[in-house]
């Protein structure tokens, strides 16, 4: 997994270990109900990397919620998983071509108020010196 520059990391309270994701099932992809918004030029990266028309993706990959486009999700025992994540392996399947949303996690402004919270949902996650 490649490492990279997300946003100015400098300005959460925490560092990530992207090399976490390798072992961790995917946590970031699943749980309660929620969106990830994709633009156009996301679903036409993540419909060429399924070899899918466009139309074809959208259709069976894509809900519109608020005027907006987000993927859809699958709910396996009450659990929401992104349908990208494969249950069985915990691994995104479309990872080189995920949207710009899951590439920033775990660097979103809701979790610098709530630290503890992404600490306990992602195993990558550890807080700076001077911070715990």
């Amino acid at each position: 997994m490649p490492k990279e520059i997300i946003n100015n990391q400098n300005d959460y309270p925490y560092l990530f270990d992207s090399k976490a994701c390798k072992t961790c099932g995917g946590k970031c992809c699943r749980g309660q109900e929620g969106y990830v918004w994709i633009g156009i030029d996301e679903l036409e990266k993540m419909a060429a990397t399924k070899k899918m028309n466009l139309d074809s993706f959208a259709r069976q990959f894509v809900r519109r919620v608020q005027g907006k486009l987000s993927l859809r999700e699958r709910v396996i025992n009450g659990e929401h998983i992104c349908c990208f994540l494969d249950p069985i392996d915990g691994k995104c399947t479309i990872y080189e071509s995920r949207p710009g949303q899951c590439r920033t996690f775990p660097f979103w402004d809701k979790f610098k108020a709530d630290t503890q919270a992404l600490i306990l949902e992602c195993p990558g996650v550890s807080l700076k010196e001077g911070n715990e």
